[in-house]
């Protein structure tokens, strides 16, 4: 939020200090490979693993993690990026994100970015399947602020780019309803 704040003006009360970083894992290539534990541990984070054996880095008050892509069910395996040498946790949808990104210049470091349009969709598809209602509330919060800036069209090729299951469509529905957003004109 704090990107689309800086680059469309948006207005986000809410901070968060984690900061995660989505991973696409493909092919290991011995061309690509970085040790990201020892680049991040030489900034002045501290690495540990968490309760459900992810890899975090903490500096600051910030959490550093990072987070796949994940296909079906609830299965928590991590994925462990060798090389890389972090591991990664696999979560659902995180394909829009990757899929759809632009690269900005901030503060002299280029970001890549989930454009608006995936990280809205993204989220109202998120938001349902919350266990936590706070969780939930907040990324129809996010959804609420997005939803002037949304470009419909472009929002309209990330839908039709993603196959979803009877039951997406039907969290892509109630999430819209509640932030009264107008889906009739995509064939969700």
């Amino acid at each position: 939020m704090s990107i689309y704040q800086e680059l469309y003006n948006v207005k986000y009360v809410l901070k968060t200090l984690d900061v995660d970083f989505a991973v696409h894992i493909a092919h290991q290539r011995n061309d690509n490979k970085a040790d990201l534990e020892k680049m991040i541990s030489d900034i002045g984070f501290s690495d540990f693993i968490s309760a459900q054996g992810l890899q975090k880095f903490t500096a600051g008050g910030y959490e550093i993690e990072f987070v796949a892509h994940r296909q079906g069910g609830r299965e928590r395996n991590i994925v462990v990026v060798k090389e890389w040498n972090i591991t990664a946790q696999p979560l659902p949808f995180i394909n829009i994100l990757i899929e759809f990104s632009e690269l900005a210049e901030m503060d002299d470091f280029f970001i890549r970015f989930p454009i608006p349009e995936a990280f809205f969709l993204h989220k109202l598809i998120i938001a349902q399947k919350r266990r936590n209602d706070a969780k939930q509330a907040k990324d129809l919060d996010q959804c609420t602020i997005l939803k002037d800036i949304i470009n419909h069209d472009q929002l309209g090729r990330v839908i039709k780019s993603q196959k979803m299951s009877k039951d997406t469509r039907r969290c892509i529905h109630i999430s819209s309803e509640a932030i009264e957003y107008p889906l009739h004109e995509y064939d969700i």
